[in-house]
């Protein structure tokens, strides 16, 4: 299994969200997954979560298009 970290944000104090390239078993994956700080306070500590979303990136247009849909929903 190989990983590709794409981007990262902060999403509170305690956590971060993290987007991952990822192959396994001869298939591509996109992940989105919230980590969080193990030992708030410490820095370098992060573990993911349950909380995300991987799929196969077949789907990475779908995503987008549903991304930017709900970008124009909010800008109206």
């Amino acid at each position: 299994m190989s990983q590709k970290l794409i981007a990262e944000f902060q999403k509170n104090a305690a956590e971060v969200v993290r987007v991952y390239l990822t192959e396994f078993k001869g298939s591509s994956y996109f992940d989105i997954r919230i980590w969080f700080q193990e030992a708030p306070g410490e820095p370098g500590n992060l573990k993911p979560t349950k909380k995300g979303l991987c799929l196969n990136v077949e789907f990475l247009d779908d995503l987008k298009g549903a991304i930017e849909k709900a970008i124009e929903e909010i800008e109206r």
